[in-house]
């Protein structure tokens, strides 16, 4: 059992001087190790010390060594108390407050006067909470500080009586009063996890109160309490507050079914773009007006915003477009506009750049590399995350963009025939049971008036980071302290937004996307494999090649296919023919005549003369195979004399049988 231990006990204890006891705790109060432990200290007011004060030790905060010896000693020691934190913090903070009064004699007039004096005067209290003590609560303090010391300025805690602490609630209490009190902290373990249970799978209240209910008086049942589920229901209802207990969990089932709603309510961190320059972090987004214009076909639509907001003056730069029927913005819609802004001469190239998470902005991921790639002037691209994507379901990042958005359809567009609000199922119109009218003019027409008003909104005041400041305000002053836009060549980020492939020169044309593309420069390059760059998005009207080393041979255009009576083509066909021969010339320009029989002749005059190796004997044949060797090899001539040959040798040998018989007879 832990106790408290004053200087002159400790001493004892660890063998030591007081002197040095005394030392020991005083360093150890002001967070000092004492032989390697953080020892555990209380003041306490009594006879000895400063001002009466002195210090105490847990014995449960001593070395090891010494708290061995308190429990073999069995040393009685004052009992700890078990006061809170706040409560220990209080008493330190009043026992401080106190030292001045109780520093003079009991009922001295000294004391009096320190009492009053500190009496109706505003301090800051134990938990940062300033308030005036009374001479009353002065006298209270003193007396309990005096009679008890610490102990006596802390405050109890509230004693609960076994008995009137509530299990779950008091109706069940009451009926499972013959329970084991382990089985009845249990059920009430279960209803309170099935109740968020029950949160958690998106139940409304009425359900989880139900269910819950019921699944308490069925474990209820099963404990050993007698009597039928009827009975034992009503015991089983839950109050309000048992319920609400557990509605946290509700957000779990909101995290897993609907992530924008839980992503929109979650913490965030407090954002602000003062003090950043214009064009250093430049948002994009495209945003759905909520204004009906008529197309050419007189079919209705609500026209795209291509939107760009320059975060250090909140300017709004907006490019609109009226999509065909069944189709969205393009990525080649996007990059045409952001084209267009890095060649305004109020806006120029962004340093980064804020995008949606969607695929129609892939495009800005080839603007980095390309760029450093090209060597252009790349200002910004060089630091670290050049882009920023934002992630999925997370719209409160593009706040800055949303809210902008929302003053646009609010203030600009309301007044304007054709617009039907946020609401399609509920869109406005001007007379009941009428389709809305859309605006009033063409898309041109809606165009030009919209630029007009975007002027309005970037001249309006705006509080928060412009601090009353409008964008064309802020952006005027950047401007006149000194900031300069970064220009691009437009023809450079075309460039940037292609991917590079290979093709093979055939009759001085390349093939791309099915379509043959012809240039001059080619003719000399009829067979070789080239490089040539693709638009990842766009449509070009030409393709520049390269060589396979990366220099540039020129920029192909489509070959135009010609009647065969048209005399452009005779011409056209007459005029690539001079340009054929002109690159044969000026590939002979420079060649030297040879003649290759000659040098080959004399190539093989340089070698030197085979050797000739010595027989390893002769492989015989068989006569027949050997005669129809000869056969092959035979000329007509040679043949005709064999078979001459043959015809007189069977002669010869007929000549010679009949000899032969005639003499015998």
């Amino acid at each position: 059992m832990s106790g408290w231990l004053s200087s002159s006990e400790l001493a004892r204890l660890a063998g030591i001087s007081e002197q040095k006891a005394r030392l020991a705790l005083s360093r150890a109060s002001k967070g000092l190790r004492w032989r390697n432990a953080e020892l555990s200290i209380r003041p306490v007011h009594g006879r000895g010390g400063k001002s009466g004060w002195s210090y105490k030790v847990c014995t449960a905060s001593l070395p090891l060594e010494l708290r061995l010896r308190t429990e073999a000693a069995g040393q009685i020691v004052e009992p700890a108390f078990n006061g809170s934190e706040k409560a220990t913090d209080a008493a330190a903070w009043w026992a401080h407050f106190l030292r001045p009064i109780l520093a003079h004699p009991k009922h001295s007039r000294e004391r009096r006067a320190a009492m009053a004096a500190l009496a109706g005067i505003e301090v800051c209290g134990p938990h940062g909470k300033w308030f005036a003590p009374s001479l009353r609560d002065i006298e209270r303090k003193v007396s309990k500080a005096e009679t008890h010391g610490l102990r006596g300025l802390m405050r109890k805690r509230r004693e609960t009586k076994p008995e009137s602490r509530l299990i779950l609630t008091k109706r069940w209490d009451a009926v499972t009063a013959g329970l084991d009190e382990t089985v009845r902290s249990e059920i009430a373990r279960k209803t309170r996890q099935r109740i968020r249970d029950l949160w958690g799978s998106g139940v409304a209240y009425s359900v989880v109160q139900r269910l819950a209910g019921e699944h308490l008086a069925e474990l209820t049942l099963k404990a050993g309490i007698g009597g039928d589920f009827a009975a034992i229901m009503p015991a089983c209802e839950l109050p309000k507050h048992v319920i609400e207990a557990g509605r946290s969990a509700r957000r779990v089932h909101e995290y897993r079914t609907d992530a924008k709603s839980w992503d929109d309510a979650r913490p965030r961190v407090r954002l602000t773009s003062a003090g950043l320059a214009p064009m250093e972090l430049v948002f994009g987004d495209v945003h759905h007006f909520d204004l009906y214009v008529a197309r050419e076909d007189g079919t209705l639509a609500t026209p795209k915003g291509i939107a760009w907001l320059d975060a250090g003056t909140r300017r709004v730069r907006i490019d609109l477009v009226l999509c065909e029927p069944g189709t969205a913005v393009r990525n080649a819609d996007l990059i045409e506009s952001f084209i267009h802004m890095t060649q305004d001469p109020h806006w120029g190239m962004p340093a980064k750049l804020y995008l949606d998470n969607g695929s129609e902005y892939r495009f800005a991921d080839f603007l980095p590399d390309a760029l450093k790639l090209a060597g252009l002037d790349c200002q910004g691209f060089d630091r670290a995350q050049p882009l920023i994507r934002a992630t999925a379901y997370n719209a409160a990042a593009k706040g800055i963009l949303e809210g902008s958005f929302r003053v646009i359809e609010q203030k600009l567009l309301a007044p304007l025939q054709g617009y039907i609000g946020g609401d399609r199922m509920n869109s406005r119109s001007a007379n009941l049971g009428k389709t809305p009218e859309p605006f009033d003019g063409t898309f041109a027409d809606f165009c030009h008036d919209f630029k007009n008003q975007l002027v309005f909104y970037n001249s309006n005041r705006q509080t928060g980071d412009l601090a009353g400041l409008s964008p064309a305000q802020a952006y005027t002053r950047a401007v006149e302290a000194g900031w300069k836009r970064t220009d691009v060549d437009p023809l450079a980020l075309m460039m940037a937004f292609s991917t590079e492939d290979t093709r093979k020169v055939v009759d001085g044309k390349v093939s791309v996307g099915g379509e043959l593309f012809y240039c001059d420069e080619l003719a000399r390059h009829t067979g070789e494999k080239v490089r040539i760059q693709r638009p990842k998005y766009l449509s070009w009207n030409a393709v520049p090649v390269l060589t396979m080393a990366g220099v540039l041979i020129g920029v192909a255009y489509p070959d135009r296919v010609y009647s065969r009576l048209d005399p452009a083509g005779a011409e056209e066909a007459a005029r690539r023919k001079g340009v054929a021969r002109a690159a044969i010339a000026a590939e002979a320009a420079d060649l030297t005549p040879i003649d290759v029989r000659s040098e080959m002749a004399a190539s093989g005059a340089r070698q030197p003369p085979m050797p000739e190796p010595e027989s390893n004997g002769r492989i015989g044949l068989a006569q027949e195979q050997a005669d129809i060797g000869r056969r092959i090899v035979e000329s007509p001539t040679e043949r005709h004399d064999r078979e001459h040959e043959a015809k007189q040798a069977q002669i010869r040998a007929a000549l010679e049988r009949s000899k032969l018989f005639g003499g015998a007879r």
